[in-house]
Order: C-alpha cells, then sequence, then structure tokens
C-alpha cells in the first residue's frame, strides 16, 4: 500500500514537471527563436548602413574635405626650415570613415539587441540598455568634440609658431603652447559637459581658469609692461603732435 502511494507520488511530480517543462518551452521557445530573428536582421541592417557609410565618405570624399580643414603643416628639416614644409593628413594615422561606420553600425545592433530582449523579456537588462542607448550618442558627440578639437589646437600652435619663429621670435614655443593649451582646456569643458559628468563643477573650474588668466594677465602687464605701455601712449602722442 504504502509503496503503491509512493509511486503514485513520484508519477505525480515527475508528470508535474514535464508539463511545467512543456509549458516553458512552448513560451519562452517562440521568444527566444523571434529574438534571434530580429536580432539577425538587425545585423544585417548594421551590415549595410557599413558599407553605405563607407561609400557615402567616399562619393563625396568627406576624408578629403576634414583633411583640408584638420591639415597640419611640419617641417622636414629643423634646420632649414624655409620652403621645406610637408603636410600631416588627419587620414594618415586615423581611419575616420571606418571609425564612424563602425560605431554607426554597432549602435543599430544594440537597438536590435534591446528589442530582442524586450521579446524575450527580461525588464532588468531592458533598463540597463535604455540608459546606454540614451548615454552613447552624448558620448559619441563628445569624443568627436574632443577628437577636433586636439586636432585644432595642434593646428592653431602651427599656426602661431612657425610664424614666429621664421620671424626670429625668442618665445614662439611658449606663446604657441599658451593657445594650444587654452583652446585644449575649453575643448576638455565641452566635452565634460556633453557627457554629463559634473557640468557644475566644470562651471567652476571655467570661471577660475578665466579668472587665473585675467590675473595673470593684469600682474604681467602691470609689473612687466610699464615701459611698454609707456611707449604705447608716446607714440600716440607723437602721432597727434605730426
Amino acid at each position: 500500500m504504502i509503496q503503491d502511494l509512493i509511486k503514485q507520488l513520484q508519477a505525480n511530480v515527475v508528470n508535474g514537471l514535464y508539463q511545467e517543462v512543456i509549458n516553458f518551452a512552448a513560451t519562452y521557445i517562440p521568444k527566444f527563436l523571434g529574438a534571434v530573428v530580429v536580432f539577425l536582421f538587425g545585423v544585417l541592417i548594421a551590415v549595410g548602413i557599413y558599407k553605405i557609410t563607407i561609400y557615402l565618405f567616399k562619393k563625396f570624399k568627406i576624408i578629403d574635405k576634414i583633411d583640408k580643414l584638420t591639415m597640419i603643416s611640419i617641417y622636414k628639416d629643423e634646420k632649414e626650415k624655409a620652403g621645406k614644409t610637408e603636410f600631416k593628413k588627419i587620414s594618415d594615422n586615423i581611419k575616420i570613415d571606418v571609425i564612424t561606420a563602425k560605431s554607426m553600425s554597432y549602435y543599430v545592433v544594440l537597438l536590435f539587441f534591446r528589442l530582442s530582449i524586450v521579446i524575450i523579456g527580461i525588464k532588468e537588462v531592458e533598463n540597463f540598455l535604455n540608459s546606454l542607448i540614451q548615454y552613447l550618442p552624448s558620448l559619441f558627440i563628445g569624443v568627436a568634440v574632443g577628437f577636433f578639437g586636439i586636432r585644432f589646437a595642434s593646428f592653431v600652435y602651427d599656426m602661431i609658431y612657425y610664424p614666429l619663429d621664421l620671424s626670429g621670435q625668442k618665445n614662439a614655443e611658449v606663446i604657441a603652447m599658451g593657445g594650444k593649451i587654452i583652446i585644449l582646456f575649453f575643448t576638455l569643458m565641452v566635452v565634460l559637459t556633453q557627457v554629463g559628468i559634473a557640468s557644475e563643477i566644470t562651471q567652476i573650474i571655467l570661471i577660475g581658469f578665466i579668472a587665473m588668466l585675467s590675473l595673470a594677465g593684469g600682474l604681467a602687464f602691470g609689473l612687466g609692461g610699464k615701459e611698454l605701455a609707456k611707449e604705447i601712449l608716446e607714440s600716440f602722442k607723437n602721432d597727434e603732435k605730426k
């Protein structure tokens, strides 16, 4: 009697587990297959976007235009600078078209991966991906601003340094480096604000930096620029007399 009862309980447990497995498979396998199909479709779209982006860069010669805007002139021979310049292109070291195309394609893959997670119904992963998808555009823009800011800072350095150096200015490198540091600082502030990292702190740092420059300029002119100011005023007086 007891053995029959035990066998009956075992049969009920096995049947219950079997029924749960069947119900689970019937519920989640279609969702999983649908999620896989959606994700693979997204991968195909991402591949298409990658190829289209590369094609558009070549079609409209975007790389050449960026090179012209960010080209940096460098001297081949430091001992014989005059007339011996070459141009350093941004595309010599960095493939902008490939980076842009891959970023866009990966972003599309991420969007379809999130859609697949929604189909499966994993809320925690879905919430995380939603936050990531909302943040990535700001991050991409911040990286782009930082990249071109660094290039522009180098361009400003060259534009200041080489003319002053050729004219015999001893402090050419110091002046050029000062201009480059200012551009890099403002670029950093813009990037930090764009990516949302302590925007209030960046504003305080920006105000402090401007105040520091104003104070440094005032002290430099007050302590070391007296004679220069006197010469300027005397030149104005002489011009008026003439």
